[in-house]
């Protein structure tokens, strides 16, 4: 079964992505993936140059980002076509404005006016809904789903599944299939991907101590669970997901739907200014 990543951090999610754009997406490749979204934090630094990088290995680049909401929630945001980049991008400019310099934060009451051409995930565990699905609030969790339903349309929202093998990973992705089944809601499955390679853990682990501004032994807490956050071969997603092989076609499905190829549409047209004669 094809397999798309649609949530893969690189080191332009500062202090949090380990890898570069081209280790990723070679490795991407090289595992053949059907495609590979680029979804830093709060930000679009490398969609352009992981755009071209992508069309020149030829793999699809999908543009997208992962926004922080207000609260600290995360929301994972594709681009399907030249008017969910508009959009991506005055989400990401306003969660600039309402937040503070080194941490943006959207109101999600401008997602109503920003959801075209935008497909929605439901985030990491991190995600309002995730947190939800956690704690077994599965009634708050249903309210949360139909709104988002009612904000992106049933076709351009999905419950994010990931798994990390990090302890309450399984319990969590099978309260999100309920509710997903409850509501009526399709899953998608994600890596999370903050490195190309485990290896580049150690890497990623020194980047969180220094946001933190303490040692390796001081941010326990704060770095990822384990060395699980990387590029996985696809036999051993699908064997991670077998309980939910819809998660994993879901993922090429999404993919394909999202024809916006930064490197080929976005133009500048520049205004035609007087200029001397034999000049431009």
């Amino acid at each position: 079964m094809g397999y798309a990543e649609l949530h893969c951090h690189s080191y332009y999610s500062f202090h949090d992505g380990a890898s570069s754009l081209e280790e990723l997406a070679l490795t991407a490749k090289e595992l053949g993936y059907t495609a590979l979204a680029l979804t830093d934090h709060d930000n679009l630094c490398g969609a352009m140059c992981f755009s071209r990088l992508a069309a020149d290995l030829g793999i699809k680049a999908i543009t997208g980002a992962e926004i922080t909401l207000k609260g600290g929630h995360h929301l994972t945001l594709l681009v399907k076509n030249a008017a969910g980049y508009r959009n991506l991008c005055r989400l990401i400019t306003l969660a600039h404005a309402d937040g503070k310099r080194r941490n943006p934060e959207l109101d999600p009451a401008h997602l109503p006016e920003h959801t075209g051409g935008l497909i929605a995930l439901s985030g990491c565990p991190k995600g309002e809904l995730a947190g939800l699905a956690t704690a077994g609030n599965t009634e708050a969790g249903r309210t949360l789903i139909r709104q988002y339903l009612e904000w992106f349309g049933k076709d351009n929202y999905f419950i994010e599944l990931q798994h990390n093998l990090v302890f309450g990973d399984r319990a969590r992705n099978k309260m999100l299939a309920l509710l997903a089944a409850e509501t009526g809601a399709s899953l998608v499955a994600a890596g999370n991907v903050h490195y190309h390679t485990r290896a580049r853990h150690r890497l990623q682990d020194c980047l969180v101590a220094i946001a933190h501004n303490s040692s390796l032994e001081e941010t326990h807490r704060e770095r990822r669970a384990n060395s699980e956050f990387y590029l996985r071969p696809v036999p051993e997603l699908n064997t991670l997901f077998k309980d939910y092989p819809e998660a994993i076609a879901n993922t090429s499905k999404i993919a394909s739907r999202c024809t916006f190829d930064l490197s080929r549409e976005l133009a500048y047209t520049f205004p035609s200014y007087p200029a001397p004669a034999g000049f431009t």
